[in-house]
């Protein structure tokens, strides 16, 4: 599973199937209240010539001469994996200290836990504390990484301290995930696991395949209430069980219903066909990838001072109406977000950029899929980062997959060290090439 299947995934369930469903029954495709804006502005005839023109753009940059060659010049050379397993685990301590003092002002994790969809709709702020849950995610980039010395031959030697700090980096990200209340933080993490087996041993296991299917597509549909439930949790977990299946019964759920999972694909499409045919606003100029590492300043950091609204406020207002600046927002993606910034030409430019950057980095970690045990692992999580941005814009990408970027670049410059086709320096060891 490389780069561009996961890609196409992604483009299908976001952009491709979602325009179809609108276009052949509008009046049944959308049955969130929510979208009930939208149901007006749909079926454009340029937001399906974007949506066709912005795949091939990215996929005719992924494959081209420059990307490739751009990749094939850099040569990276590792130090011994211990260096990347000591690296781990410094992760997951740190991430465990991070949901340690983002739950403190709470008094403690089960009550974090039990407010997090009301943190995540904004219904209740998290305070200055909740700065520290965009930590939390160095316990998911340990977790793959460890997983890759619990489940190859270097497994051999000090067996029970690899496998405590993979259970222990597993367990920390279920525990940052519920505090997040996201749905599809969970799905992606669980995907992970998969891709890595794929990357491994180079065969799809289609019955597995089928089954996480099954579980994220309930996960998508029962997730939310799931996540709502868990604010029973200080009565105990009966009185959890009972409020998820009230919850369930108010809904009138009958069975899994089609259209209903969709709901959660459409934010993309609506935020393109918004970008396209709403009048009155002026573009961007891709400032919003200033406003984005803006945003990843604490507010008491800022002495008062706010930053201006980036497009993802803006969206939310065009989409929903009046918004609170605290509650649940709509990410542009990547065509809307090239067309609020410099309309087609933002659109043309950010997909070429976008497709060459996969590409490059694709070319790059194929040369040692191979030869490194946990490359298959990191190569997973720069994949997944890759594909995220495309259901993302500047603000949202940063504030979800800051420490996970931060991790990808300490562990280059802690565990490898680059060149362009330059001698290896002797101090760097090479029997860890075949490890």
């Amino acid at each position: 599973m490389d780069f561009l299947t996961l890609f196409n995934i992604y483009y299908f369930l976001f952009y491709a199937l979602p325009g179809l469903l609108l276009a052949i029954d509008l009046k049944n495709a959308i049955t969130l209240d929510h979208w009930s804006n939208m149901r007006f502005n749909t079926n454009n005839v340029e937001t399906a010539f974007a949506i066709f023109i912005g795949y091939f753009l990215i996929i005719g940059s992924f494959y081209s001469k420059l990307a490739k060659k751009s990749g094939q010049n850099i040569i990276i050379k590792f130090r011994q994996s211990s260096t990347i397993y000591i690296y781990a685990i410094f992760l997951c301590l740190f991430a465990i200290l991070a949901l340690y003092i983002a739950t403190l002002a709470f008094g403690g994790i089960s009550t974090a836990i039990a407010k997090s969809s009301a943190f995540r709709a904004g219904e209740e702020s998290n305070g200055d504390f909740g700065f520290f849950t965009r930590f939390l995610s160095a316990a998911t980039f340990s977790c793959y990484i460890l997983l890759a010395y619990v489940s190859t031959k270097n497994y051999g030697e000090w067996r029970f301290p690899k496998l405590f700090w993979f259970l222990v980096s597993f367990i920390t990200t279920f525990l940052g995930f519920l505090t997040k209340a996201g749905r599809f933080n969970i799905i992606a993490f669980l995907l992970g696991f998969y891709q890595i087996y794929v990357l491994r041993n180079r065969k799809i296991p289609w019955i597995t395949g089928m089954i996480l299917i099954v579980v994220m597509s309930l996960f998508l549909l029962y997730g939310k209430s799931f996540f709502a439930s868990l604010s029973a949790l200080p009565n105990g977990l009966d009185a959890v069980i009972e409020l998820f299946n009230d919850l369930n019964r108010s809904g009138d759920r009958e069975g899994f219903n089609f259209y209903e999972f969709m709901n959660n694909f459409y934010f993309p499409l609506f935020s393109l066909d918004t970008a396209l045919t709403k009048n009155g606003y002026d573009l961007r100029w891709f400032s919003d990838i200033i406003y984005g590492f803006l945003s990843l300043i604490p507010k008491v950091f800022l002495g008062g001072v706010k930053s201006p609204p980036s497009i993802l406020y803006y969206n939310s207002v065009y989409i929903l109406g009046p918004f609170d600046a605290e509650g649940a927002a709509v990410p542009t993606g990547i065509l809307a977000f090239g067309i609020y910034s410099m309309s087609w030409p933002g659109l043309i430019l950010i997909c070429l950029i976008y497709g060459w950057i996969g590409g490059f980095l694709q070319t790059i970690l194929n040369k040692y899929l191979n030869s490194i045990f946990w490359m298959p692992h990191f190569y997973t999580i720069v994949a997944q980062l890759w594909s995220n941005f495309m259901t993302s814009d500047p603000e949202t990408f940063l504030q979800s997959q800051f420490m996970i970027l931060i991790s990808c670049c300490f562990l280059f410059l802690i565990g490898c060290k680059f060149y362009t086709n330059k001698p290896v320096r002797k101090y760097f060891y090479q029997k860890d090439y075949t490890d």
